[in-house]
């Protein structure tokens, strides 16, 4: 294929995006990626607009998927500056939560990503610590009791190095309970999270409904 047609498919699945045509983008994002190599100046950008198009479909499966795709190109990405590479995993850590609290295995994947992969950890500490409220609903919400115990150490170690720039009422919770041992001050905690700002709302929903 001429470079000039890849060019083409790509404005066209743009085009389809910015109409609200997100099946049709999904699919000729599709194609595009098949199509390009890795070095293509559209790469990239292709990864995220098929991520986003799963999302407002609300096709978690296949969100999934793409959302593994674009963290290994980010991952595996010699070109970038640290910086830049910094900045796109900061994206993909904020767009990641509509997966991981949609979809099944969601909980067990935003621990994995978020506590134990230290480029990510270390974007979350320098970009966003407020991401450590979503981290810290995710492990204390999480099924798996033996999972939960051991990963509740770890959450809290970094917790506690965070108290300093960041808290809010979820990580203030985590603290008083399990290194003040403070559980008045918990259940005060607990109840200042009821009435935390409305943009966590569609987070709470998605935890009931698991």
């Amino acid at each position: 294929f001429r470079q000039e047609y890849l060019d083409t498919l790509y404005r066209y699945a743009k085009f389809q995006y910015e109409c609200g045509n997100y099946s049709g983008a999904a699919e000729y994002l599709y194609f595009f990626r098949v199509l390009v190599p890795s070095t293509d100046r559209n790469a990239l950008s292709s990864l995220w607009g098929k991520l986003a198009s799963e999302i407002l479909m609300q096709n978690w499966e296949a969100a999934m998927e793409d959302l593994t795709r674009l963290r290994e190109t980010v991952d595996n990405n010699s070109v970038s500056s640290p910086l830049q590479s910094l900045q796109q995993r900061t994206w993909l850590i904020h767009w990641s939560l509509f997966v991981f609290f949609n979809h099944p295995k969601g909980r067990d994947n935003i621990i994995d990503l978020f506590l134990y992969q230290p480029q990510y950890l270390n974007a979350i500490q320098t970009m966003c610590p407020h991401i450590l409220r979503y981290l810290t609903t995710a492990v204390i919400t999480n099924k798996d009791v033996r999972k939960r115990r051991q990963v509740l150490k770890d959450l809290v170690k970094v917790i506690q190095q965070e108290s300093y720039t960041y808290k809010d009422p979820i990580t203030e919770f985590v603290e008083c309970l399990y290194v003040n041992f403070d559980f008045d001050s918990a259940q005060r905690k607990l109840r200042e999270c009821e009435s935390m700002p409305s943009t966590l709302l569609w987070l709470f929903k998605a935890l009931e409904r698991r």
